[in-house]
């Protein structure tokens, strides 16, 4: 999952640095801060599913970029994952809808 966007960033975008190390955890590991590291690579199998969660980013004339998000190994949500998934999602239109200047 890290070599997809990694390319993604070099290849469409011209970035050649990511903006940190990739976070890219599925199953229990999805809710892992920091997740993959030098001790505990991001080594897990996708199983059928799992969430998976992506934290990743490049770097670009001295912008760093960050973008996570979440989806279903296996494309299908579960009506729990689907509950979970749906409610940050209010949550976050909620938030930005709110925001104005100077607020």
């Amino acid at each position: 999952l890290e070599s997809p966007s990694a390319y993604g960033c070099h290849y469409n975008g011209g970035a050649r640095l990511l903006s940190y190390t990739p976070i890219a955890g599925s199953g229990p590991n999805s809710a892992v801060l920091h997740y993959g590291h030098a001790g505990a690579p991001n080594d897990r199998k996708l199983e059928d599913g799992d969430i998976v969660l992506c934290d990743m980013g490049c770097e670009l004339y001295c912008y760093a970029s960050d973008i996570t998000n979440s989806f279903p190994a296996n494309g299908q949500f579960s009506a729990d994952q689907k509950l979970i998934f749906e409610t940050v999602a209010a949550m976050q239109a909620a938030v930005l809808s709110a925001m104005k200047p100077k607020v």
